[in-house]
């Protein structure tokens, strides 16, 4: 096999067009993982470049070609394999290439010999900011900040320099968002401990016991304290895992979404009201009402034209036969929703059963039997 010579990486767009998938649904990725899974081994298998390292996350690849690799073959190749596949690629540039969170940089030292670094990799737009120390929030979440970039640190740079070198970014960093600098050595000294000389935990897991407090400032900290040291003595076997929930929050006040409009809710029972004669109507519908309404109407719900094949409906016959009356989203509102078909149903019938509204005839559309 040829000498490893660059690292591509490739980025799809499946998952974001899985047929009868709406966007951003949270199904998207799962049915794009699956449909990876097991199609992607059987292009490897068969794929007119042969790659000596293939990686995937989600919808990122990274691929390591053998040297004098024809990319514009293989790019021909996997963007025939799916018609909504789409496959871009970047090549490495100053012998240096990122994945995600990952900097990987090529060191090539004769025609037979190369070897690769890895390093933290950071956006040019990466403002430096994370959560300040003074932030009201329990000091094991803060120090978890520091926890989490140092964790990061040693699982991705692969030699003690480039370790050295991202702590210290790390020390700066979190200098400038108020962190105290003798916690801050405490925290690498410890870590750094760990990770050279780990400790070894053997025997069955604990059984894990979660308990939920509000966070009310140091009171909170010391009873998580006094929590713990009481469970170490009298339930030793068991794990307790506390955490923090949020006091009351900005909807506990007010609304700080906006409404929909009556037109555009769907999945509704709805009333319809004569403002001539007070005769009255129960409906139920999934579209928007709007829609619904215009059905009524016999008129196009885009452009408010009549239609020429209209349905049947009691309302339109009523407007026909009751002078000045008229069928309009002013004469209509809601008296229930529902998640389902069959809720929509059963209500409707049930509103029919107790507002009994002349125009349905006490008839609804599902039979309901009641006691």
């Amino acid at each position: 096999m040829a000498v490893e010579d660059s690292y591509f990486l490739f980025d799809n767009n499946l998952y974001k067009q899985i047929d009868g998938m709406a966007m951003g649904s949270p199904l998207g990725p799962l049915f794009a993982n699956i449909f990876l899974s097991h199609y992607e081994s059987i292009w490897l298998k068969d794929s007119p470049v042969k790659p000596v390292l293939y990686k995937r996350y989600v919808d990122d690849t990274l691929w390591l070609l053998p040297a004098n690799s024809n990319v514009s073959d293989l790019m021909s190749y996997m963007n025939s394999r799916h018609n909504n596949m789409r496959f871009t690629f970047e090549t490495e540039t100053n012998n240096s290439i990122n994945f995600i969170g990952l900097n990987i940089m090529h060191h090539e030292y004769d025609s037979s010999k190369h070897c690769y670094t890895t390093n933290v990799y950071r956006k040019p737009t990466a403002t430096q900011l994370c959560m300040n120390f003074n932030s009201f929030v329990s000091i094991s979440y803060r120090l978890s900040v520091l926890k989490c970039l140092l964790y990061r640190a040693f699982r991705i740079c692969s030699n003690w320099q480039l370790i050295h070198t991202e702590i210290s970014f790390i020390r700066s960093m979190l200098l400038r968002n108020a962190y105290p600098g003798w916690l801050i050595d405490r925290v690498i000294k410890n870590a750094v401990t760990h990770f050279v000389n780990p400790v070894l935990k053997y025997g069955p897991r604990k059984e894990a016991v979660y308990i939920g407090l509000p966070f009310l400032g140091k009171s909170t900290d010391s009873l998580r304290a006094t929590i713990l040291r009481i469970g170490k003595q009298f339930i030793p076997h068991k794990d307790i895992i506390i955490y923090y929930k949020p006091g009351k929050r900005s909807s506990n006040f007010f609304h700080n979404k906006d409404v929909t409009p009556t037109a555009l809710r769907s999945h509704v029972v709805y009333e319809y009201l004569c403002t001539q004669c007070n005769l009255g109507y129960i409906g139920q519908t999934v579209r928007h009402l709007r829609h619904r309404v215009a059905e009524h109407a016999g008129v196009s719900h885009l452009t408010g034209n009549p239609v020429k094949s209209v349905v049947h409906s009691k309302i339109r016959d009523h407007c026909g036969l009751c002078q000045n009356s008229s069928c309009d989203l002013s004469n209509f509102n809601i008296l229930a929703t529902g998640s389902s078909d069959i809720e929509l149903l059963v209500k409707e019938r049930l509103l029919i059963d107790q507002k009994k509204p002349l125009l349905n005839g006490n008839v609804g559309s599902l039979d309901l039997l009641l006691f």
